[in-house]
């Protein structure tokens, strides 16, 4: 029996787990033993499987001098950097503990999904499969890694973290890399996210297989008038400011999904006629049903959002959001909001985007664009034909 070692590093979201629980789950028939490597353990439960759970070594947390000052997020470079990539005991420690890890289970194949350091401790030794969405699977050939944004300049240099990754690597007994971006690079790269979502589209030579979604987008309705609103878990008690005045104006109309919503929140929500439920409400049909929604600016709602056809108000509360947000902002599908911009009004922004029958139209005929594009793009599909060949069966 083959082993299959799934891991998750970096990044908050649960969207990583879930994927990597689709890929085992499209394996299931070719009797691999999965292994499941991962940042937050304890999200286990959202796997249906009863795989071995293990614990991911942490990154370090800050900057090698400790100066905060030094944390970026103008690059794909200077985000791994601020968070150890540059330190060099840090890193040290980091891909030794990987290199344990992978010596004790000894995987036929990796799966790493936001797992940089398993991925340079696999390349060139194991079978590997690079996966994420368009943010957090960044092309493997670039030279280097592009801006992402002006909000500031890159606060670090990339060919003395390449010195300091190949130190590293030599002495963890590792081949070194050439460039940076080669972090990124695998045997093959499973890319889960449409080309309007993908931040680094101009640099992309290899195809994007689509993002999973667990039911097929329906085309949102004509007459649809409800406003459909996210509030991902753990998110909400972490805004600088309060989103529920925005709503309540509007509260007849809302369908909102928030796990951990206050009581005396949802009490006055309903007492307005919003409906509020504490679980995930059924994607397709409740987005088919909306007029707008309301969200943090993750890439599988936004996906899915865009494939329905529906305009988008994306609250982002940090740089993957808010790039998303910028993507469907440019191409005409809704508005963003920084959270952390002093003069973010939430308010302004709702009724502009609800007054707006030109995004509405202009949504809709993107919706129908992207569904005929999903009709050939087959995510779960191609990983299992990649998985397959890396495993020789």
């Amino acid at each position: 029996m083959k082993t299959v070692l799934f891991a998750w590093e970096r990044g908050g979201g649960f969207g990583h787990i879930a994927n990597l629980g689709r890929f085992a789950a499209q394996l299931k028939r070719h009797e691999i033993r999965p292994v499941f490597v991962l940042k937050h353990p304890e999200a286990a439960h959202l796997l249906e499987t009863d795989a071995k759970i293990l614990q991911a070594p942490p990154w370090p947390v800050t900057a090698p001098d400790g100066n905060r000052s030094f944390h970026s997020t103008a690059t794909m470079h200077d985000q791994l950097a601020s968070a150890g990539l540059a330190n060099e005991h840090g890193l040290r420690s980091l891909l030794q503990a990987w290199d344990g890890l992978l010596n004790a289970i000894a995987p036929d194949l990796v799966v790493a999904d936001s797992a940089p350091a398993a991925s340079i401790m696999s390349r060139a030794r194991i079978p590997l499969i690079i996966t994420g969405n368009g943010y957090t699977a960044p092309p493997g050939d670039m030279k280097r890694f592009p801006l992402l944004h002006r909000v500031h300049p890159p606060r670090w240099n990339e060919e003395e973290t390449l010195g300091t990754v190949n130190r590293v690597l030599r002495l963890v007994g590792r081949p070194p890399l050439e460039q940076l971006p080669q972090i990124f690079s695998g045997d093959e790269e499973i890319v889960l996210t449409f080309p309007i979502l993908d931040p680094y589209d101009l640099q992309r030579s290899g195809p994007l297989v689509g993002p999973i979604f667990d039911s097929p987008p329906l085309e949102g309705r004509k007459d649809a008038d409800n406003i459909f609103v996210y509030l991902s878990r753990g998110v909400l008690s972490n805004l600088p400011f309060d989103i529920i005045p925005a709503l309540l104006p509007h509260a007849s109309r809302l369908i909102i999904s928030a796990p951990d919503m206050a009581r005396e929140h949802t009490d006055d929500l309903l007492r307005r006629g919003a409906q509020v439920s504490a679980q995930h409400l059924p994607m397709s049909e409740t987005l088919a049903a909306s007029r707008l929604v309301i969200h943090f600016g993750g890439g599988g709602l936004a996906a899915h959002a865009i494939a329905a056809g529906i305009p988008q108000l994306v609250v982002a509360t940090h740089i993957e959001q808010l790039l998303n947000g910028l993507q469907l902002q440019n191409a005409r599908l809704g508005k963003v909001i920084d959270s952390f911009e002093s003069q973010a009004d939430i308010s302004r922004s709702l009724d502009a985007i609800l007054a707006d029958d030109g995004m509405r139209q202009h949504a809709a005929q993107a919706g129908h664009e992207h569904r005929e594009m999903l009709t050939s793009m087959k995510p779960l599909e191609t990983f299992e034909v990649a998985a397959s060949k890396l495993l020789g069966r």
